[in-house]
């Protein structure tokens, strides 16, 4: 951003150093970090629950959980959940849903009272939206804590997601092996919780001057809300959102208020929206063209959807056009677009895409000016709709 610098006397530099002390608390830390925020709380340390042993000692455990995050950022330790009866050795790892091993320590200086124990990396791990991560402890005893019938929903807030069962690229979660050494685990039981947790440390690439966003759901809406403390050079927001946390489209912008040092409220609601999990972000421009994109939001839309597609808007039209879709479950589908022949003349997505409301953006570039088909191919059958370029 662009900043005007005015001369300052002593007087000045002292009242403008108070004022960042008074407006510090409303800024968002570097240093914050997050757990999972798991629902409910672990077994007693000291209950059976805490203690589970299936092989009396003889065969140790590998016991963990799918997760995701909504915002790059670096996974700094391993935790989890210890009963009174575990007193063996534990080994903690970090492992891309395919098994590649990322990260491993050994927990040292446990005591021997049960609760949350918790072991730092040496060297904190990179992880990134779009990529499902395990994480894992390895108990030589083969003692776990557990609690049954938990992944039924996605569990946790931005910025991380313990994945549910619901989930149809990771049909389980809940993950364990009976191993006599670390293995990255590929069993699961009643969608069993076994209360294994990671540190993560997000990186903030927006101005401190973003505060306070967040994303809720009501009925089919979702409405994203944020503050600013400060504004310098603020062109506006554009909200974008995603399916997955990784592929973004724009939703609309909201303008910002150019130049301000007051607090300042938004809100853009996203609506009619299909049942499925949706992330949200940022991208604030400034007036010179530059931009920065927010850390990611979530939040879901509770219910049974049907597979439908939208008439493009606008239509006619010649330049853009969006296309909207809305698929119930994930699954592969593949949008094109044809000519009055049946002839395929665009192919606009072909991929396995997740549940909820999607939207495509068309070019008339290449097109001509004539009647065109857009034909969406689902799992359940194929739509279509009638789209003219003028």
């Amino acid at each position: 951003m662009k900043r005007k610098l005015y001369p300052l006397s002593s007087c000045s530099y002292l009242l403008f150093a108070i004022f960042l002390l008074l407006l510090f608390p409303v800024l968002p830390s570097f240093s914050q970090t997050y757990t999972i925020n798991f629902t409910g709380s672990p077994p007693a340390p000291g209950s059976g629950a805490a203690n589970n042993n299936d092989n009396g000692g003889t065969v140790g455990i590998e016991a963990g959980v799918k997760f995701r995050v909504t915002q790059i950022g670096t996974i700094t330790a391993i935790r989890f959940y210890k009963g009174n009866t575990d007193q063996g050795a534990h080994v903690g790892s970090l492992w891309l849903s395919d098994g590649t091993l990322l990260g491993q320590v050994t927990f040292t200086g446990e005591t021997g009272a049960g609760g949350w124990k918790e072991q730092a990396f040496t060297t904190p791990i990179t992880v990134s939206p779009g990529n499902t991560y395990v994480a894992t402890y390895y108990s030589d005893e083969g003692y776990y804590a557990v609690t049954n019938n938990y992944f039924t929903s996605n569990v946790g807030t931005n910025p991380l997601i313990a994945i549910c069962n619901c989930d149809g690229t990771n049909p389980f979660n809940g993950v364990y092996d009976y191993t006599n050494g670390p293995v990255f685990p590929g069993s699961s039981f009643n969608a069993s919780n076994y209360w294994v947790d990671v540190r993560f440390a997000p990186t903030f690439p927006l101005p401190v001057t973003l505060s306070d966003l967040k994303a809720v759901t009501s009925n089919k809406d979702v409405t994203v809300s944020w503050k600013t403390s400060s504004e310098n050079n603020n062109k506006g927001f554009e909200v974008q959102r995603s399916n997955n946390g990784a592929d973004w489209y724009s939703l609309g912008f909201v303008n910002g208020f150019g130049e301000s040092t007051v607090i300042k409220d938004y809100s853009y609601t996203d609506r009619n929206l299909a049942p499925g999990l949706y992330y949200y972000r940022l991208n604030q421009k400034d007036f010179d063209g530059r931009s920065k994109i927010s850390p990611v939001v979530t939040a879901n839309v509770a219910g049974k959807g049907q597979v439908s597609l939208f008439q493009n808007y606008p239509n006619p039209f010649k330049g853009t056009s969006a296309i909207r879709f809305d698929l119930p479950t994930t699954q592969k589908i593949r949008l094109s677009v044809l000519d009055i022949t049946g002839r395929e003349v665009r192919v606009l997505t072909d991929k396995l895409s997740e549940a909820g409301t999607h939207q495509v953006s068309i070019s008339s570039d290449g097109l001509g000016r004539q009647l065109y088909i857009i034909r969406l191919q689902t799992e359940s059958g194929i739509l279509t709709r009638k789209m003219l370029v003028e």
